[in-house]
């Protein structure tokens, strides 16, 4: 995914710009950006688990058009600040069909990578 870095066209291009410019190899690019990602979701969970306040979610599903079919899921909410807040939680690839039990399973997945599936209330309605 991030070998790009390690293409020769990449590397010129940077080099010419920068000659002494150290390009890290993708395994680098992907650690450090796992490393932010983690610090992140910290971060987030401990927002959403001191929060006094309701949150509200929306989901968004599509196919891509490589036929690979993704949910992203937004947390929103008012924080202890008064101040209306939107957090991408999480976007999850789905890989069965989108029935109603498969997306309720992809979102509590989401919800339970950020520790607050007990602050939903889930409806069975089939």
């Amino acid at each position: 995914m991030f070998t790009i870095v390690e293409e020769n066209n990449f590397i010129n291009y940077i080099r010419s710009l920068h000659p002494n410019a150290e390009i890290p190899s993708a395994d680098m690019v992907k650690s450090r950006i796992m490393k932010y990602y983690e610090q992140d979701k910290e971060k987030i969970k401990d927002i959403l688990a001191n929060l006094s306040a309701k949150i509200s979610f929306t989901t968004d599903c599509w196919t891509s058009p490589s036929g690979k079919s993704f949910m992203a899921i937004t947390a929103h909410f008012i924080d202890n600040n008064l101040i209306l807040q939107h957090i991408l939680l999480d976007f999850i690839e789905i890989h069965e069909s989108h029935t109603g039990q498969n997306l309720k399973n992809a979102f509590l997945l989401g919800l339970e990578s950020f520790s607050i599936e007990n602050k939903v209330k889930l409806f069975d309605f089939y």
